[in-house]
């Protein structure tokens, strides 16, 4: 038995039982969970039910043993020149921003920067690619954000930033098993 999910179900399930109570002994302007323009308190209780239900189910099944992790085994020279990568990157990043200083504010918009950023670490990752190094899903992932966020405040759209990142971060679930199967993403030293 999984103890971990026993506990949290129940805690789940005495959470939404006394939001449950509170929602039907209290008038609806006391409890508020806005869904857009709409007050719906009901919500938390009844996706918390769901979740400690959920949880009590699953507590009893046998537990899946882990296979044994194989060893990882770390090429010297690919460490070497990943290493170099991205100390060249880091130079790139820290003189970009040295020039920005340099730079007064109104003679260059905000967007610039990010967009350097965001070119810096897709340079990495390219880099990586084409010397035969595995890249950076973080930083991959971190750049696209980024040149995009710069675009976007170029244009002046500064408040769209978070629907931008839930897309491409949705965009990055949907390919996964892509960069999985072809192992572009890990860690850069190994074999």
């Amino acid at each position: 038995m999984n103890k971990s999910k026993l506990i949290w179900g129940i805690i789940c399930l005495v959470i939404a039982g006394g939001l449950a109570v509170a929602n039907l002994t209290l008038p609806p302007e006391n409890l508020m969970f806005q869904v857009g323009d709409q007050n719906m308190p009901w919500i938390p209780p009844v996706v918390l039910g769901i979740v400690g239900i959920v949880l009590l189910a699953t507590a009893n099944q046998p537990e899946v043993k882990e296979e044994p992790i194989a060893e990882v085994v770390v090429d010297s020279e690919k460490a070497v020149l990943n290493k170099r990568l991205e100390t060249i990157a880091w130079g790139c990043f820290l003189i970009m921003l040295g020039g920005f200083m340099f730079v007064p504010a109104w003679f260059i918009k905000g967007g610039w920067w990010s967009i350097g950023v965001g070119l810096i670490m897709l340079g990495l990752n390219a880099a990586r690619y084409f010397n035969g190094l595995k890249m950076s899903g973080f930083t991959t992932l971190l750049g696209i954000l980024s040149i995009i966020g710069g675009i976007l405040d170029l244009v002046g759209m500064e408040g769209v930033n978070g629907a931008v990142l839930v897309i491409v971060l949705g965009g990055y679930l949907i390919l996964k098993p892509y960069f999985e199967k072809r192992q572009l993403f890990g860690k850069a030293e190994e074999k």
